[in-house]
């Protein structure tokens, strides 16, 4: 042991406290152990206050251009299910899997154990309450914390539709537990390493800085989590949502925000100090590391620093300390918005509250300016949500330069 310990002192904190705990417990087995029957060392020899603590690993959400790839796959492959064609790459069973782990963010195996529903959406895995939203319900046997939880979803984001595809599919499937779980095979049920060598079939479809990116089944989870926490939803909420069993475990979800949060405030310190020199900002701000949804963007027109726009309205490319803002506060018209698939919602409501202004503001000359100044907003509002619908994003460098289509 004497020769080994050298050696750890030059290796990182979790391999020494892996190879501690491994001495550890092959010398209480020598000193034992009836079977040993070699010489029999001290009990205590390693003592608990001797092995590191093993540093525990920041959550790894998916970087953004993989989300916005692998969201356009993933409806490319919903509309060839629907339309009774042969998705891409891979079969419907597991892009129907795929697409609830994207959209509930549970674990692999809590999606692996969920109970098909009847034919009438009742028991089972879903559940609508007396106002008719949904719900993802896990039965608590199968929970990594052993009680049930309840997932909120909705009929848009396609979770309710994906389970019924998959209870179609599943009706003659032998029932080998009697659990009528969802996703059972001929041979038992969907497993992980099933799913994973599924994913890596995806890779080379998700390039990321020059190399096929390869997606864990646990990615989608940090990759909601880390979402909701950029868009301004509080960590108690987050916590139910993701059904932790205490806060300290959502908690590491801000330590990825927080990463983001750095650079943006390099930022206004650089505002502060406004330089000209455009040489002194470079050195002075840094992209940020890690995959958080914000931060340095490698597209087609050099680099573009993003940042999430509240209430999930898309990004802004905006850089403050280089000069003011072009069109604030009101953000639609900018060249610097950005927008994807996954702030379609968020562009939806804004047409729908804009046409109820509009409605209540006609009739009464008393508002006519202020008529027709929310009816410009409408208009660009509608403009963005076709776009974002039709193409699948919004760029505010691309599109508030063309034409609007009739």
């Amino acid at each position: 042991m004497e020769a080994i310990l050298p050696h750890l002192a030059d290796v990182g904190a979790a391999l020494a406290n892996r190879c501690l705990r491994d001495m550890r417990g092959m010398l209480e087995y020598m000193a034992t152990a009836a079977a040993w029957t070699g010489p029999r060392p001290p009990r205590f020899l390693i003592w608990p206050e001797d092995i590191p603590s093993r540093a525990e690993p920041l959550p790894r959400p998916l970087p953004p251009v993989v989300v916005d790839q692998l969201d356009s796959l993933l409806d490319q492959a919903v509309q060839a299910t629907v339309t009774g064609q042969d998705p891409p790459i891979l079969p419907p069973v597991l892009w129907d899997a795929l697409l609830i782990l994207r959209r509930t963010g549970m674990r692999f195996e809590d999606l692996a154990h969920v109970k098909a529903p009847t034919a009438q959406d009742r028991q089972g895995c879903l559940a609508q309450d007396s106002t008719c939203d949904w719900w993802i319900c896990i039965d608590h046997r199968n929970t990594k914390m052993g009680r049930a939880h309840r997932i909120p979803t909705n009929q848009r984001d396609g979770t309710v539709d994906a389970v019924r595809r998959q209870r179609q599919r599943v009706e003659n499937v032998p029932d080998h537990f009697g659990e009528n779980y969802l996703f059972r095979t001929d041979k038992g049920i969907l497993t992980y390493g099933a799913f994973q060598k599924a994913l890596e079939k995806l890779a080379p479809s998700l390039p990321y800085e020059g190399q096929p990116y390869r997606i864990t089944p646990h990615q989608f989870r940090h990759t909601i989590a880390t979402d909701m926490i950029e868009h301004g939803v509080d960590i108690y909420t987050v916590k139910e949502f993701l059904g932790h069993a205490s806060l300290a475990m959502t908690q590491r979800y801000v330590k990825v925000y927080l990463q983001s949060l750095k650079a943006k405030f390099a930022a206004y310190r650089v505002q502060q100090q406004r330089t000209a020199s455009v040489d002194l900002i470079q050195v002075e701000v840094t992209a940020p590391t890690g995959d958080a949804d914000s931060g340095w963007d490698e597209g087609k027109v050099g680099k573009l620093y993003r940042s999430p726009l509240p209430g999930g309205m898309g990004w802004c490319t905006h850089l403050p300390m280089h000069d003011a803002c072009p069109t604030a506060p009101y953000c639609p018209p900018c060249p610097k918005l950005h927008a994807a698939k996954r702030h379609l919602s968020f562009w939806d409501n804004q047409v729908l509250q804009l046409r109820r202004t509009c409605e209540a503001l006609q009739g009464n000359p008393a508002y006519a300016r202020a008529l027709a100044k929310h009816e410009q907003e409408l208009r660009q509002a509608e403009r963005i949500a076709a776009t974002i619908q039709r193409q699948g994003y919004w760029d505010g460098r691309i599109h508030n330069t063309e034409p609007p289509q009739v």
